[in-house]
Formats: structure tokens, sequence, C-alpha cells
């Protein structure tokens, strides 16, 4: 697994779950400082630009080459999408049940 990926799926594991920037350093042979860089990095890029994939955060799409072909590399970044997605409507879930709101759009509202 080359580096890009290696931090692809530090980042996501970090995201999506409970585990520490340490335990991450240790499982991964990596400095939990550098992994932090690499989160806070993640998020300014995101809240930025909004960005969709770790993967991105050191090159943005109109500076890297033509999107690539590879179907092991195009499935990756599709799981990666789903496990995001699968996130943020958890993370909507969790502020209705705590604010008692409806954030998501209801079907067939009435446009003004």
């Amino acid at each position: 697994m080359n580096e890009e990926k290696i931090r692809q799926q530090i980042i996501m594991e970090y995201l999506s779950s409970d585990v520490s920037l340490r335990t991450l350093a240790v499982k991964y042979n990596y400095d939990h400082n550098l992994i932090y860089r690499w989160i806070m990095a993640y998020q300014r890029q995101k809240k930025k630009g909004g960005l969709h994939n770790p993967g991105s955060v050191m090159t943005s799409p109109a500076e890297s080459e033509p999107m690539s072909t590879d179907v092991g590399w195009l499935q990756e970044q599709l799981r990666l999408s789903r496990i995001e997605v699968l996130l943020l409507q958890a993370t909507i879930d969790i502020s209705d049940e705590k604010f008692g709101t409806s954030m998501r759009k209801k079907a067939g509202a009435r446009q003004s």
C-alpha cells in the first residue's frame, strides 16, 4: 500500500470512529503529531473547497493528472465516499435527536 492510501485510510479511520491519534500512531507506526497534522490539513482543505476525500489533501483536482480509470482505486474512492455519507447522515440524526429538530428536507415541500 502506498503512503497516500495509508494516509487516506488513517484519516478516514480517525474521522469515522472513536479511535485516538495515539492508537492510530501505534497501529500504523507513524508519529501521532504527523497524523494530527494530516487530519487538520484535511479539515482545513475541506472547509476551503468542499474537499470530498482525504487523498486530496495535498493536491487539488485541477493540479493532478486526469482521473484514474483504475477500477480498484475507483472502488476504494466509492467506499470512502459511502463512509463519509454514512457519517454525515449519522451526524444529522444525532443533531435532530439532541436538539429536537428536523434537518432533512421533506419530500414534496412547497417551493416559494
